[in-house]
């Protein structure tokens, strides 16, 4: 398993010159960009052919701006790509408008573009003067200016356009909502894995184990809660291994622990670093007589797993405290028993299992 890897995928596909928080505004004008210097591109053999030489050269030069505005965003410079993109699709709009007419629909995408406007600006006051810039001038091609000047629709252009150019904007926009959703809400994900994993193994961290065990211990309005076993792990060692060796070897050590214990526990289980040296392992729905032979054979799978070092091998052993969860027994306490029976495995010599009573079950001799 490689440590973190889930939770790193979004961060891979932000640019180093990305600020975190501007992360979701840069995908947004990412995908906007793109979009629309391929529907620009789209409206010039269009405009060609319907001869309309000059609205195809000015789709030309929109083409530019918004690829212009691509490679703004990507080396960081999202609020440029923001006024390109404003200024491009505001200008064209009224372009648009007053040589096609408002029966054209051009002005429709005003719509979609005011309101991505007014979410990726970093700016609040110049976000919401862009939204609100785009929204007037819309009105104002749609009723003021139509009533005033009436603009017919272009000669040889088809009347069903308007209804196309409404279509594509109002679907734009949903596609623009729901891409909004998906980068907020897999930021947020992000946001809340990293707030709860650790970051060199990937294992759930001490916070989230908190939490969990408050709920299966019937911290809950319901009233109910779940039985379940509960194993602490610590690797015999361990300071002497950073001493000899060297923190990366002891970080080694401990990636290749939790790999191991993510491949040999059950999907249900809930697998959590500590702290230091220290794994926190909690099994729902299951007592001693289940776990105490799948942890026996995790140790035997790690009997087998050493780590070679500059020519050295480094054998690696664990010791247990393993405990079940009685009712009523809030879950610090059942801790601090896992925490005394792992003592007991550590001071009656290393690589052993101690549970609730049982006799400490001593390795096989090598």
């Amino acid at each position: 398993m490689a440590p973190f890897s889930t939770l790193t995928q979004a961060a891979a596909q932000r640019p180093d010159n990305i600020r975190h928080r501007n992360l979701r505004k840069h995908l947004l004008t990412r995908w906007a960009s793109l979009m629309g210097a391929a529907v620009h591109f789209l409206f010039i053999p269009l405009f060609w052919v319907l001869d309309h030489s000059l609205l195809a050269l000015i789709n030309v030069i929109s083409v530019a701006m918004w690829l212009g505005a691509y490679l703004a965003n990507q080396h960081g410079e999202q609020d440029r790509a923001v006024y390109l993109i404003t200024t491009e699709a505001y200008c064209h709009a009224i372009i648009a408008t007053v040589i096609l007419g408002t029966s054209a629909g051009f002005h429709f995408y005003l719509l979609t573009l005011s309101c991505w406007a007014a979410v990726t600006h970093s700016v609040k006051w110049v976000a919401l003067v862009l939204g609100l810039m785009g929204m007037l001038i819309f009105l104002f091609l749609e009723f003021p200016l139509s009533q005033m000047f009436p603009l017919e629709s272009g000669p040889g252009f088809p009347l069903m356009l308007a209804t196309l150019n409404l279509s594509c904007a109002l679907f734009t926009m949903v596609g623009f909502a729901m891409l909004a959703r998906h980068v907020y809400e897999t930021q947020e994900e992000t946001l809340t894995s990293m707030a709860t994993r650790d970051a060199l193994t990937g294992l759930h961290n001490r916070r989230f184990a908190g939490e969990y065990l408050r709920q299966l211990s019937g911290d809950r309005q319901d009233g109910t809660n779940t039985p379940y076993s509960l194993a602490l792990i610590d690797i015999d060692h361990f300071k002497l291994i950073n001493d000899k060796h060297g923190h990366k070897v002891g970080d080694q050590c401990l990636i290749q622990i939790s790999d191991l214990l993510v491949r040999h526990f059950r999907r249900s289980d809930v697998l959590c670093r500590w702290g230091g040296e220290e794994f926190l392992l909690i099994f729902p729905g299951a007592d001693l007589n289940e776990i105490l032979p799948v942890l026996e054979g995790f140790q035997e799978r790690l009997r087998s797993l050493p780590i070679m070092h500059n020519g050295d091998v480094i054998s690696l052993t664990v010791s247990v405290g393993v405990t079940s969860h009685t009712p009523g027994m809030h879950y610090d306490l059942l801790i601090n028993r896992a925490d005394h029976l792992l003592y007991r495995a550590k001071a009656e010599g290393r690589d052993r299992i101690i549970s609730d009573g049982s006799e400490e079950q001593v390795p096989p001799p090598l």
